[in-house]
């Protein structure tokens, strides 16, 4: 069987995630979007129809998603991690 096509944005979003990612396959999604931000500079999830790089992230279904919330509660922080990755 064929291998699907992989977008551009795809492929930019995964090697993003694969390049910011701890052992265990987590990536902040502040890290992220740097690594996003030097690859294509150009890039902007409103291109895309959404607002922020989170709800692109989200809509693509591509990752597991994980909200932490700092040590004081105040702040979530987001982390995806590659769905395909083998745990």
């Amino acid at each position: 069987m064929a291998h699907p096509i992989v977008s551009p944005l795809v492929r930019l979003l995964r090697d993003a995630v694969e390049a910011a990612s701890d052992d265990e396959g987590w990536a902040g999604l502040g890290a992220v979007g740097s690594l996003i931000s030097k690859q294509a500079p150009d890039f902007d999830a409103r291109n895309y129809g959404f607002r922020k790089l989170s709800d692109l992230v989200v809509a693509t279904g591509l990752f597991e998603i994980d909200e932490r919330r700092s040590a004081d509660g105040r702040q979530k922080t987001m982390f995806l991690r590659d769905k395909r990755k083998k745990r």
